[in-house]
C-alpha cells in the first residue's frame, strides 16, 4: 500500500460548511473593514454531494454551482452561517484546480509558497 501524500495546504480552497447543511468548496477569505473581519467570502463556490456508487464500490463527489441563478461567483456571508471551514482532500484540491484552469485561473495564482522557519536541517539528536 502507498504513503497517503501529505495535506496541501499552501493555497485558500476550502471546504465551508453552512448551517444549511451545504458543503461548499470554493477559493475562502475573510472581508475586512478597518482591520476587522466583518464577513468572508467564497469565491467561484461549488456545492459538494455524493453521487450514486460505482461497481466498484467507489462513491463519485459531485460538484454544483453554488448559486445557479446568477452569473457573480463570489459569495460573501456573514460567520452566523458557517459550521466549520476545512482543507480538501488532494484529489478534490485537484479537481478543484482543473476547474479553475478551464476559467483562466492559473496555479500561480492559486497556490503559494509554503513559509518555513528557515531550518530545513534535520535534528542532531533526539530528545531525553
Amino acid at each position: 500500500m502507498t504513503e497517503p501524500q501529505p495535506l496541501k495546504t499552501n493555497h485558500n480552497i476550502r471546504i465551508v460548511n453552512l448551517t444549511t447543511g451545504a458543503s461548499v468548496l470554493c477559493v475562502f477569505g475573510e472581508v475586512r473593514e478597518e482591520d476587522k473581519v466583518v464577513g468572508y467570502r467564497m469565491v467561484y463556490p461549488y456545492t459538494l454531494s455524493l453521487g450514486d456508487p460505482n461497481d466498484d464500490g467507489t462513491v463519485p463527489i459531485q460538484y454544483t454551482r453554488f448559486c445557479v441563478f446568477s452569473p457573480v461567483e463570489e459569495h460573501r456571508i456573514s460567520g452566523e452561517h458557517i459550521i466549520s471551514v476545512v482543507f480538501p482532500e488532494n484529489s478534490i484540491v485537484d479537481n478543484f484546480v482543473k476547474r479553475l484552469e478551464e476559467i483562466g485561473i492559473s496555479k500561480e495564482q492559486i497556490f503559494f509558497e509554503e513559509a518555513t522557519d528557515g531550518d530545513n536541517s534535520e535534528p542532531a539528536e533526539a530528545a531525553e
